[in-house]
């Protein structure tokens, strides 16, 4: 395929700007068009381009983002909503639930948006933070949001991340008091909140245990081993009727792999690390240690078969 001077210095802008490349008349969109059914280019959004390879090499939050920046371009007018204001405001989510659509405000309940992959969300008068130079709800309205628009398991870590950030309950409730809309599931996520929870996956676990009926864990409980007298601290800790003391902990692979949390240490020295710490808590009086993977998660029935048969209870 021929060179196209214009569409490669676009392409060249939008890398540099981490957005999108689009057309912005007919013959433009017909040059990126063409060269995204040849495969040189992808078609990631409508009208909205990029090299294929860029694309593979960013995350779901980045991908969604650069979206959202080339539209703003486009539509500098549109407040963005849901869970494009909860990447921007940097609550942490599940990746998964980035789907390549956007949410906008609209202040019209019965009106859709002519654009596919835009969701408008009714908010009437709802004002906007320019956050990064976007245009979004705030912090409460966005968590009430996105209370509303996703399951509790995966709205949980957005509304443990804001509270982490600053955001307090008298603001969600105070949120839900000013919307019509029925706020049952942004006042159950509040009601489970807790800000102790470390990350997004400790949160999306917690929610998946409460989800599924089983007792509510303590968070980040503390434990001195009585040799060493080193203290630890369990992910999640149950202490049952019978005196018998269940601890669950998250493993993210991360933990092995990623030299920020390795601290330089190889994947033995982290292995080692973590056995010597099972035999301090089993010493401190943790009678079981469940190990749970992100995929235990995930599945749902891995992490609560995992759980049921270390003793956990249902509530």
């Amino acid at each position: 395929m021929r060179r196209h001077a214009q569409v490669e210095r676009m392409l060249a802008d939008a890398e540099r700007t981490r957005r999108c490349a689009f057309g912005g008349n007919k013959a433009l969109r017909s040059a990126f068009e063409r060269r995204a059914a040849a495969g040189v280019l992808a078609r990631v959004f409508p009208n909205m381009y990029v090299d294929p390879q860029y694309w593979a090499a960013l995350d779901p939050p980045d991908r969604t983002l650069h979206i959202v920046r080339t539209l703003h371009e486009r539509h500098p007018q549109w407040v963005f909503a849901g869970l494009v204001a909860a990447t921007v405001h940097g609550f942490e989510h599940q990746w998964s639930l980035h789907d390549g659509g956007v949410s906008i405000v609209s202040s019209d309940e019965n009106t859709a948006s002519s654009l596919a992959r835009v969701r408008r969300l009714y908010a009437p008068g709802c004002p906007a933070e320019i956050v990064d130079g976007l245009p979004v709800t705030g912090k409460p309205r966005t968590v009430v949001d996105c209370c509303m628009l996703f399951d509790f398991r995966f709205a949980l870590p957005i509304m443990d991340s804001a509270l982490r950030q600053g955001v307090t309950k008298r603001d969600i409730i105070a949120t839900c008091g000013r919307l019509r809309a029925d706020c049952t599931d942004a006042l159950r996520a509040l009601h489970y909140a807790d800000v102790n929870s470390e990350n997004g996956g400790e949160s999306l676990m917690r929610g998946t245990i409460i989800e599924a009926g089983l007792m509510v864990p303590q968070t980040q409980v503390v434990f001195a081993d009585p040799v060493s007298g080193k203290r630890y601290r369990a992910d999640f800790a149950w202490r049952l009727d019978d005196g018998e003391i269940v601890v669950a902990e998250f493993d993210g692979a991360r933990k092995y792999v990623d030299p920020a949390m390795t601290d330089g240490r190889s994947i033995h020295g982290v292995v080692q690390e973590e056995r010597e710490r099972e035999a301090a808590l089993m010493r401190a009086g943790v009678t079981r240690i469940v190990r749970c993977t992100f995929d235990d998660v995930i599945l749902v029935d891995a992490l609560i078969c995992k759980l049921r048969s270390a003793g956990v209870p249902m509530r």
